[in-house]
């Protein structure tokens, strides 16, 4: 067995009919593991059963003999999700065939066909998705210096365009959205700066001929059955209307769906904050930096959803900050409601968590793969509905329409007909309410009547025979049999025929129990036929309510989010930003949101920045400056989503971008150096800010020798504020930095105070007006645990250069008051 060999290099007459299904359909789909069902199994042979095998850690056996004998391995078929899952997971392509006809029907070979293909960006089973994550594929194109992005969560039917002017803007989008696949026009390949990037964030890449691209429209207006795509606001929009055509396209086709639960296409207003990726990073929203868990993250402090959709939107806002008072205002209005109205909340909050995740539910339903506890499930939460909207009595806006929900009481009426036990499986019955159906309660009642006359005629068998231990049983291979033991075998009649002889028992038939078996096994697979057309009848039925079903779960997941957020700010003693036109941030006594869960005793500081002003902050390591720095750009972040805030006070003009150059890192994939990677990031914010973004900047130009450094810094400090006047918080280490204060008016020093107490360094945590000339470096030093040693004889050293640096100083003044002197001649 050469288990190198392609499939595709085997000679036809050395493959079974059965294996020639396989290789016809590794020939349509090449860049696939093939996953054939073979009965109970999903098979892989020759090249992917080697990968199988490798990948999955299952046995590699072998099937057939000689020229014939070709590698094997097999998972069982009710577990077949749980290894496509696994495969997935690892970047590769699996295409399902499935036997489209009965065996048992089956006149020679099964009849199989390709039924999807499952991508990392199109998984749709419940047991590969993550109940708090959206699932998105992208698609991007590119036209000139304009790119394109269309982003589509097919679980959940969520379908977005974007069009954007630069690079550095795609990067922002795909970071907020982490697409799990990418599909490019295959001329964008040898883009390796657009490539390179979206390998970088860890995208699995497709491409798809650019025929897709260029016809998007008709296969937009197909989907949709509409003519133009006005609907969507598309018609003179060619780069949406591309991206979203080739990527409906790739969908579809893969599915071999027609997903009628995308029922729309979102254009990206443009009205949301950009958020670049070291900025998401920077301020750990949803990843922190140490471990990528959400373990002291912003998302781990204000989502106390209990819905899968909420918290699956609470992630969405928090990466997509609004930039438009009237639309932050309603959501801080509605959160004060709920603040206000505390047992309504709790009320809500308590109908919330029994409602399932009718977002996918819905969507399983129109992909087909729905099974009867999803009705259930779907049953349940829609019948809570009225109960929920009558609650929410309020004379808030946004609660108020929450609380309009449409009506989908039909739809309840007709998930009654599953029945509470209804299995998993929707081919063995079990699942319809017998009464729902006149044909299903006359079968049942024939079943029913069957089994009792069974039991009337074991008991006139025992009454004929004498024998008080016979027995009807049953099993699959003979059905219905009369069981007898040996010893009585000499008792049973002569018209009694034997069937099957076991150790201890004969088993016999007779006519009249045959017949009863007909009626009895004829009236179990009519059940079970009609129940699957019975089903498919109300998922059809279902369908029809897919918008309305989606409606009711977006204004679930907001109204989840909008409690999270209340009953956050209650608990942490937030208060209601207010918002003004002027650009200006103003809070009294902030704290970091994250930090003050971990710090009890946490130093609050009040903050006021003007419009174009720059905030100067020196002080040493660990004394709090980027905990400060990073405690305003969240809490400006946190009130533009529409949460309340960790202050007392908060006021604050809208901010357009927020910018972060907080630490040092290698690139080490790149080859890029700390500094590198330090002058990309500022080079960035110095191109995109404007005079409504916040730009936080930590020790600027550390990553290079000292002149460098602060020549750099200084530079930077003076460019922000003369060109682009945006608000900054910059944080250094240089001294010399202070002297901006006493050239630009509005650049004020402050620091972080510090008390020394025995040669003792205590950190105060304030924010004080007016700078330092103080490091502490040595004091850091001992408290990160030096050698006492090296910290004595660091002293030493730091007194004799200290004493060198101020004899270099009197030196310099000396000629240049020489230089002043020779001048007077």
């Amino acid at each position: 067995m050469n288990t190198a060999t392609s499939i595709l290099d085997v000679p036809l007459h050395n493959l079974t009919p059965g294996m020639r299904q396989y290789r016809e359909a590794k020939e349509q789909n090449p860049d696939c593991i093939i996953m054939l069902r073979m009965g109970d199994f999903y098979e892989m042979f020759y090249e992917d059963a080697v990968t199988a095998s490798r990948e999955l850690d299952i046995t590699l056996t072998a099937r057939g003999k000689g020229d014939k004998r070709a590698p094997l391995a097999g998972v069982p078929y009710h577990a077949g999700e749980t290894y496509i899952g696994r495969f997935v997971k690892k970047g590769f392509k699996v295409a399902i065939i499935e036997q489209l006809e009965d065996p048992k029907k089956a006149k020679g070979l099964v009849k199989r066909g390709l039924v999807r293909i499952v991508t990392p960006g199109t998984v749709i089973d419940q047991s590969m998705l993550t109940d708090t994550e959206n699932n998105y594929i992208a698609a991007i194109t590119q036209k000139q210096h304009k790119f394109a992005l269309a982003v589509c969560d097919i679980s959940t039917g969520e379908f977005v365009t974007h069009e954007m002017n630069s690079l550095a803007s795609l990067q922002s989008e795909l970071t907020r959205y982490s697409p799990q696949e990418c599909i490019f026009p295959e001329s964008l390949l040898v883009n390796d700066q657009l490539h390179k990037l979206v390998k970088s964030l860890g995208i699995f890449v497709q491409s798809l001929d650019d025929y897709h691209f260029r016809d998007a429209k008709k296969t937009v207006c197909d989907h949709f059955s509409i003519s133009t795509l006005d609907r969507f606001g598309l018609e003179d929009k060619p780069l949406h209307t591309s991206v979203a055509g080739a990527l409906l396209y790739y969908i579809t086709s893969t599915q071999k769906n027609a997903l009628s639960h995308i029922q729309q296409i979102q254009t990206a207003s443009g009205d949301s904050m950009v958020l670049d990726l070291s900025t998401m990073r920077n301020l750990e929203l949803d990843e922190n930096i140490r471990d990528n868990s959400q373990r002291g993250t912003l998302l781990s402090i204000v989502d106390r959803t209990v819905t899968s959709a909420g918290s699956r939107l609470i992630r969405r806002w928090i990466k997509s900050p609004l930039c438009k008072i009237g639309p932050i205002s309603l959501r801080l209005n509605a959160v004060e409601s709920l603040s206000n109205a505390v047992i309504m909340r709790e009320k809500i909050i308590s109908y919330l968590k029994q409602i399932n995740d009718i977002e996918r539910i819905i969507s399983r339903v129109n992909y087909g793969n729905a099974s009867p506890r999803d009705l259930l499930s779907l049953k349940y939460s829609l019948q809570i509905i009225p109960t929920l909207c009558s609650i929410l009595s309020t004379n808030d806006v946004l609660l108020s329409s929450l609380a309009s929900m449409p009506d989908v009481s039909d739809v309840v009426s007709t998930l009654h007909s599953i029945k509470e036990d209804a299995p998993i499986t929707i081919r063995e019955g079990g699942m319809i309410v017998s009464e729902y159906n006149e044909e299903l309660q006359t079968l049942h009642q024939l079943r029913s009547n069957s089994k009792q006359f069974l039991q009337q005629l074991e008991d006139n068998a025992k009454k004929e025979t004498g024998i008080t231990a016979l027995r009807i049983g049953f099993n699959r291979v003979f059905g219905y049999f009369f069981e007898v033991s040996k010893k009585n075998s000499h008792l049973v009649p002569s018209n009694y025929i034997r069937k099957q002889t076991t150790a201890n028992s004969e088993r016999y038939i007779s006519e009249e129990l045959k017949k009863e078996e007909q009626k009895i096994l004829g009236a179990e697979e009519k059940i079970k036929e009609l129940e699957y057309q019975i089903f498919q009848q109300i998922i059809e039925s279902v369908k029809e309510y897919t918008q309305s079903i989606q409606e009711i779960a977006t204004k679930i997941s907001v109204l989840d989010v909008l409690c999270s957020f209340s009953t956050v700010s209650l608990e942490h003693n937030y208060c209601k930003p207010q918002f003004v036109t002027e650009h200006i941030i103003q809070l009294s006594k902030s704290r970091h949101p994250v930090v003050e869960q971990l710090q009890p005793q946490f130093v609050s500081n009040d903050i006021c920045i003007s419009p174009g002003e720059m905030m100067l902050i020196t002080g040493p390591n660990m004394a709090g400056k980027s905990t400060i720095m990073r405690q305003v750009a969240l809490i400006v972040l946190m009130a533009q989503i529409g949460s309340f805030v960790p202050a007392t006070e908060c006021t604050l003009g809208i901010v357009d971008r927020i910018f972060t150059r907080v630490g040092a890192f290698d690139d080490l994939s790149s080859g890029q150096s700390t500094f590198m990677v330090e002058m990309q990031e500022t080079a960035s914010i110095l191109h995109n800010a404007t005079s409504r973004s916040l730009i936080i900047l930590d020790e600027i130009g550390r990553g290079t020798s000292t002149f460098d450094g602060v020549s750099i810094a200084w530079s930077v400090a003076e460019h922000i504020y003369n060109n682009l006047k945006a608000k900054t918080l910059f944080a250094t280490h240089y001294h010399v930095m202070n002297k901006l204060e006493e050239k630009f008016q509005h650049i004020p020093n402050y620091n972080i105070a510090v008390s020394e107490k025995h040669g003792e360094l205590v950190f105060l945590h304030k924010l004080m007006k007016g700078g330092t000339d103080q490091s502490y470096g040595v004091h850091v030093a001992k408290l990160a645990g030096l050698p006492q040693q090296v910290i004595d004889r660091a002293k030493e050293v730091q007194s004799i250069l200290e004493k060198d640096d101020d004899m270099m100083r009197r030196i310099k003044a000396k000629k240049l008051q020489d230089q002043k002197s020779l001048g007077e001649f």
